[in-house]
């Protein structure tokens, strides 16, 4: 399975909604809860089908904080040179 067959999905932790999966990232699925992110370690992962992935329970303040250094790092603005790099900006 590639890290694509767990993006865009509904995640469930003990038959509860926790998010969507929008992001693999260090060995963590992201997920974007309401108007937060958070990382779930891959190993934590006990099934996926086409919808949906099913996790254990994992720790919620690491969690938190892998979600908030995948927010920052994607956040960061992008320079004309990287722009130009991927085929994007001025020819």
């Amino acid at each position: 399975m590639g890290n694509f067959d767990m993006i865009c999905k509904f995640v469930y932790c003990n038959g509860a909604m926790v998010g969507e999966s929008v992001d693999v990232y260090e060995n963590m699925i992201i997920v974007k809860v309401g108007e937060r992110f958070i990382g779930i370690p891959l190993d934590r992962v006990e099934k996926v089908d086409a919808e949906n992935i099913h996790i254990s329970e994992f720790d919620e303040d690491e969690a938190k904080e892998v979600g908030e250094r995948w927010f920052n790092e994607k956040s960061k603005p992008v320079s004309i040179e990287e722009l130009n790099v991927f085929g994007f900006g001025e020819n």
